[in-house]
């Protein structure tokens, strides 16, 4: 082999080390790039504790849901039971006074909650609902923050 064959192997050799020496660069960076969005991903994730955390606060808001929905249902018996008092009582002469705008919430079969969901999302304010449904102001605000707290 000449002088000038054996430079232009080494230097073809020379030419597919950088080449090579490119592509090795490349692939690191690229693992990098890649491992970073994998960490900028694990940071966003809640951890095992947090997670349990909040499995722990949902368990403890679906209980008070219950109970305030049990409650509820108490208070439109009670409802129910007093309207049918009054009902005999203005059947007995005593007189009584009944809005003519609205029947009683308890004749249309819908519960008083939904009664107060619907007033509310037609845009009557809570005093409105109140004297539509023959209720105290208390009552109508929290059948809407069971209506808030319940899962959709």
């Amino acid at each position: 082999m000449s002088l000038k064959s054996m430079e232009y192997w080494v230097l073809a050799q020379l030419i597919l080390e950088l080449g090579l020496i490119a592509l090795v660069v490349f692939s690191l960076w690229k693992i990098r790039s890649w491992y970073r969005n994998i960490l900028a991903q694990q940071a966003e994730l809640p951890s095992r504790e947090e997670i349990t955390k909040m499995t722990e606060l949902a368990g403890v808001l679906e209980e008070k849901r219950r109970s305030l929905e049990e409650l509820l249902a108490l208070m439109d018996q009670k409802a129910a039971a007093l309207q049918k008092k009054l009902a005999r009582a203005a059947g007995s002469g005593a007189q009584t006074y009944t809005p003519a705008e609205a029947p009683s919430p308890w004749e249309n079969g819908a519960s008083l909650r939904s009664q107060v969901e619907n007033l509310f999302r037609q845009g009557c304010s809570t005093d409105e609902i109140a004297r539509r449904l023959q209720l105290n102001l208390a009552e109508v605000k929290m059948a809407l923050d069971l209506s808030k707290a319940r899962p959709r």
